[in-house]
């Protein structure tokens, strides 16, 4: 088979497939419409499941630079009674968002070209041509679209759809822990919402969450204090954590997207990541999920003897049902929110542990 594979996207999940080809001796080509690769310093989870992805990709060299997180224990609250409503041992890792950009991005960096993407993409069958906003005209043997939630892979090259609201806003914001000993992370769901909260920086810091069922910027206004007060009966350690956020740090909104996608990939162009599968955060699986089918993809594209459009096909095959399992069970839960279910009544058990295939 070829060996002159385009990445498109330079985000958590291209730079992935990247490293796990070149880990493979094929060193792809990555172009990033970004001047600058850079990220915002939010979280990311990470299951074992989602480790392993990295494993597989030859990442492995995480000991200094992934600076992550591993609580005790995770509890939920059930919002109208104050009452523990789950008590979960298996949890996630949680890593700063820039932190995964910067570790990914460096060894294949020389692989990178900012400033540029795909603007006519042609599949001749044998190969694919690739002309860029630059100019510029390449000959590849695939196309892998790593180009997020708006992905123009998906929508221009593969005729997928746009992203479309799931009837809920996020709001995350950072702020200090008092409490150094503190390792469990808890979230509530109330009348309002959900509010939440996971532990950084070795736990000095809150990553906190507040998921807001509505409209389309409902309650955009308010600032984090004031979203404190739409959760008056938190109960145990969900109480430190609003009285941290009478300190009204800064935060970040964004309403919540999906992209249900029935088609991954035709003949030698392919999505992944996002591009394939963007999902609702509430569960912490996408990037994790992305991670799995970079390792799937680096895998079938340098396996010998296999095309690059059975690879491609095959690679569907087996991702897109689990992937999209997942995609639909965040869905559920960013839509029962509003129905202000029990909080074992919409996260299911299975997303911390393994996966479909």
């Amino acid at each position: 088979m070829g060996q002159r594979i385009l990445i498109v996207g330079g985000g958590l999940t291209g730079l992935a497939l990247a490293a796990g080809l070149r880990n493979r001796n094929v060193d792809p080509v990555v172009v990033e419409q970004a001047p600058v690769i850079t990220e915002a310093g939010w979280g990311i989870g990470l299951s074992d499941r989602h480790l392993a992805a990295l494993d597989q990709l030859g990442i492995t060299d995480r000991e200094r630079s992934w600076t992550g997180f591993m609580p005790d224990r995770h509890m939920m609250f059930d919002g109208t009674t104050g009452l523990l409503d789950s008590l979960r041992l298996t949890t996630a890792m949680l890593f700063p968002r820039a932190d995964l950009q910067r570790s990914l991005y460096e060894p294949v960096a020389d692989l990178v070209r900012t400033g540029v993407r795909p603007s006519v993409v042609t599949d001749a069958g044998d190969h694919v041509d690739v002309e860029f906003d630059d100019g510029t005209r390449e000959r590849f043997d695939a196309v892998i679209g790593a180009d997020g939630i708006n992905s123009w892979t998906r929508r221009h090259v593969l005729g997928g759809p746009d992203a479309t609201y799931t009837g809920c806003a996020i709001v995350r914001f950072h702020v200090a822990n008092p409490d150094a000993t503190l390792r469990t992370t808890a979230l509530t769901i109330g009348d309002q919402g959900v509010l939440g909260y996971f532990l950084m920086d070795g736990g000095a810091k809150y990553h906190g969450i507040v998921a807001l069922p509505g409209d389309e910027d409902n309650r955009r206004e308010l600032g984090v204090a004031e979203l404190a007060d739409l959760f008056p009966d938190v109960t145990g350690p969900l109480v430190a954590l609003k009285e941290a956020m009478r300190s009204d740090p800064a935060s970040y909104y964004a309403n919540i997207y999906q992209a249900v996608v029935d088609v991954w990939t035709r003949n030698r162009v392919a999505v992944m990541g996002d591009a394939a599968h963007a999902m609702s955060p509430l569960l912490a699986q996408g990037t994790g999920v992305g991670f799995e089918d970079a390792a799937m993809l680096a895998e079938l594209l340098t396996t010998p003897d296999l095309p690059v459009p059975i690879a491609l096909a095959s690679y569907e095959r087996l991702r897109k049902p689990g992937a999209q399992q997942i995609q639909r069970a965040a869905y559920e839960v960013t839509r029962g929110i509003g129905n202000r279910s029990a909080p074992t009544d919409l996260f299911p058990d299975f997303i911390t542990q393994d996966a479909p295939v």
